[in-house]
């Protein structure tokens, strides 16, 4: 079986992202998403180390991430790997949780779950959010399944979500990599910034948010360079504005982390417009 990878959008959920693999032998590198990450194995054996627990999802396993929580994901002993994720914004996920009278901020405790219910209905919502062209079949299934996953495995006493409970120099930090991820950044710029000497700053920046400053720095870009692949930019434009040193550097990072390279994002990008994105090899 050939290898499958396949990256779409929603937009009328709040730009929600997809994501298909089929048969594929993935590495990912730590990395975090901006909003909830959820998902099915359909095949194989998953592996991801998250919150300092390593955890292994065989078929009908049910992936449960939190947002800005870095992980990093592979298939088990390097053999294929097939499995569906879908990346809800917290807004969308809290507006579940507020129509389903959940509490707080959704938090899941456990990245891997068994729930064979759950898995076959995510399952099913995914195919759905790819093929059906029923607006209304797509709203009532999305809202159903998520209130599921919410009611079944979120913590309405959980901790909050990482970004409340952040050192003020990981903030600061967060603030400026953001504000200036088009420039050469060096570590001396963020002693200078946070007032702390470089073993404590990159100490502190990795125990609050899971990958050093550097690696959080590549993800600003690899999400900036998905923004401008949208709107058409070709990708070696995109890796000058995003900051990154040329093509092949932008290449090999947004790859590692989306486990697609640019020229393909872009491609399924362009699909987004037709009514039934096709399933495209890698």
């Amino acid at each position: 079986m050939h290898e499958n990878r396949k990256i779409w959008l929603v937009p009328e959920f709040d730009n929600l992202e997809l994501f298909r693999a089929e048969a594929i032998r993935c590495h990912y590198a730590h990395h975090s998403h901006p909003g909830y990450s959820i998902g099915v194995i359909e095949a194989g054996v998953g592996a991801t180390s998250y919150q300092g627990t390593n955890y292994l999802a065989p078929p009908k396993s049910v992936i449960l991430m939190n947002p800005e929580e870095a992980h990093r994901c592979y298939s088990a002993e390097d053999k294929p790997l097939t499995y569906r994720m879908l990346y809800p914004s917290i807004d969308c996920i809290q507006q579940i949780a507020n129509e389903a009278q959940i509490g707080g901020s959704p938090f899941f405790k456990d990245a891997v779950v068994q729930d064979d219910v759950l898995a076959r209905n995510i399952r099913s919502l995914h195919i759905a959010l790819e093929q059906s062209q029923d607006c209304l079949e797509k709203q009532i299934f999305l809202t159903e399944v998520l209130s599921e996953i919410l009611r079944r495995h979120a913590d309405i006493n959980g901790q909050p979500i990482r970004s409340n409970k952040e050192h003020q120099a990981v903030h600061l930090i967060k603030e400026y990599l953001h504000d200036n991820f088009r420039f050469n950044i060096s570590l001396e710029q963020l002693v200078d910034l946070t007032n702390l000497n470089r073993s404590y700053l990159i100490r502190v920046f990795r125990q609050a948010v899971g990958m050093p400053p550097y690696a959080y720095l590549t993800q600003i870009r690899v999400r900036k360079a998905k923004q401008l692949l949208g709107q058409g930019l070709s990708v070696a434009d995109v890796a000058i504005a995003v900051g990154m040193s040329d093509q092949s550097h932008l290449t090999r990072h947004f790859k590692s982390i989306l486990g697609v390279t640019p020229g393909h994002y872009q491609n399924m990008s362009i699909s987004f417009k037709t009514p039934s994105p096709q399933f495209s090899d890698t």
